[in-house]
């Protein structure tokens, strides 16, 4: 009676512990979406550039410095995809670049910097490391290069947005999701214009006019 007591309670042991690794990694796998191999890397000013192959074939992805060498599997956020995008540090143009919030090595726990928030979290007037719906006033559009550059309004202080070319004016109010990636002391040659921080945006939404 007793050995199958025993064996009954590492069997359950060992199915909760299956069951915990399944979660874990499953939630992985829904906060960070992509997956690629690293075959090239470029590292600048605080800034990691890598050139990954995955499933649906090559990308260029940039993010905050981390620790990869070729070879290593990442995974990575959907963020924002820029196009012809001028790097002054690396004096090199991508035709195509996506700008990430968050990229791990395939098999790396997330942090709660790199998992990503419920669709329906709102959080007005704040702006995270976490991908959440945001908010926000704009003060100020441009178009130039296909994409709309946006000045908005954050408890005071003056913040620029970077997104595909879409149609906002000064007093709209926006919604937008900020799992791309902010680029310090970013030039833009289309504006011949460099912005001292600047968030690159899939897609802002137009939700209230004045």
């Amino acid at each position: 009676m007793n050995r199958l007591i025993l064996t009954l309670c590492a069997a359950l042991i060992a199915a909760t512990a299956s069951a915990e690794n399944m979660g874990t990694h499953g939630a992985s796998n829904t906060a960070l979406p992509n997956i690629g191999k690293v075959i090239e890397i470029a590292d600048v000013a605080g800034y990691t550039y890598l050139h990954v192959e995955g499933k649906e074939g090559k990308e260029w992805i940039a993010g905050k410095a981390a620790e990869i060498k070729e070879g290593d599997v990442v995974r990575y956020s959907t963020g924002s995809i820029m196009r012809n995008f001028f790097s002054k540090s690396l004096n090199k143009t991508f035709p195509e670049i996506r700008f990430t919030s968050a990229i791990q090595l395939e098999g790396a726990h997330p942090t709660p910097a790199s998992t990503a928030a419920p669709s329906s979290a709102i959080a007005k007037g704040t702006l995270t490391e976490q991908p959440n719906i945001v908010e926000n006033q704009v003060i100020n559009a441009m178009d130039s290069g296909g994409y709309t550059y946006i000045e908005i309004d954050q408890n005071g202080k003056a913040i620029w947005l970077a997104a595909p070319k879409t149609t906002v004016k000064k007093g709209d109010t926006i919604r937008y999701a900020n799992d791309g990636a902010t680029m310090k002391n970013f030039y833009s040659k289309s504006l011949n214009r460099e912005f001292s921080e600047l968030l690159f945006i899939g897609e802002a939404q137009v939700i209230q006019q004045p």
